[in-house]
């Protein structure tokens, strides 16, 4: 641990069924039995229906997005938009929860559409409302390892991440999970490391992948190289990596022992 060093807020995003729910579990475990840590886990999805952990605080204790689709007679995206209007205007339900976790690492787990928490206010207050913890706040950008195979998945995912970075205002952590399922995959997931391979492919699939070439060869020129943990919730595979990449980030003290 980091001398000196208060609760570490660790915000988990990531598209559906890239496994952020149970990366936050495996990764609570490996804290808590591996590092001897307490942790408090926040489950901020209103519409999940199975989370693989118990949380600390659950978001669905005050909005529940399938008890909001019965009473406004909503469908399922509907009821999700109006869940994260409603969080947004609680958020200092959540943030106030945070605050007073007594742990050493606050792992907050997101809705699984991505977009809806990302690009209404939520993410942004929530963010604002725990900038007190600067750079000891971070998120991790969860990719699935057997979806990125693709080249035209991997353009757009890392323009994701890109526009995560400038909308949360706090350092993206990108990381490959499922890779248990993916061990062949050859992309490394940094952008400069893979920038060669990935244009060279766009730019021989018509014009859809060239305009994804440009937008690549304008992220690379802002880019810094990062290690890109490939991990496994199923089978705890890199969570000592990915634990050590956090930490490096969030020690403000230069003590990395």
């Amino acid at each position: 641990m980091c001398k000196g060093m208060g609760k570490t807020l660790v915000m988990f995003i990531g598209p559906a069924g890239s496994g952020k729910s149970s990366l936050v579990h495996a990764y609570s475990k490996w804290l808590e039995e591996e590092q001897y840590l307490k942790v408090f886990r926040v489950n901020l999805d209103p519409a999940a229906e199975y989370i693989p952990y118990t949380p600390d605080f659950d978001i669905r204790l005050y909005v529940d997005a399938h008890r909001i689709a019965k009473e406004l007679g909503l469908g399922p995206n509907g009821a999700l938009v109006k869940s994260m209007e409603m969080i947004s205007e609680n958020i200092g339900i959540v943030a106030e929860a945070i605050d007073k976790a007594e742990a050493d690492f606050v792992l907050i787990d997101t809705p699984g559409q991505m977009e809806v928490f990302i690009f209404r206010d939520v993410a942004y207050k929530l963010t604002e409302a725990l900038s007190k913890y600067g750079r000891e706040f971070v998120a991790v950008f969860v990719l699935d390892g057997d979806v990125i195979r693709r080249y035209e998945d991997y353009a757009f995912i890392s323009i994701m991440s890109v526009a995560l970075q400038a909308r949360l205002g706090i350092d993206v952590v990108p990381v490959i999970n499922k890779i248990d399922i993916a061990r062949d995959l050859r992309l490394m997931g940094d952008v400069i490391s893979d920038i060669d391979e990935v244009v060279e492919y766009l730019k021989s699939v018509g014009v859809y992948g060239e305009m994804l070439a440009k937008i690549m060869d304008t992220i690379w020129l802002y880019a810094k190289a990062t290690r890109v943990p490939r991990v496994s919730a199923k089978t705890m595979e890199g969570m000592e990596e990915l634990h050590r990449i956090i930490h490096e980030l969030t020690c403000s003290c230069g003590d990395l022992t």
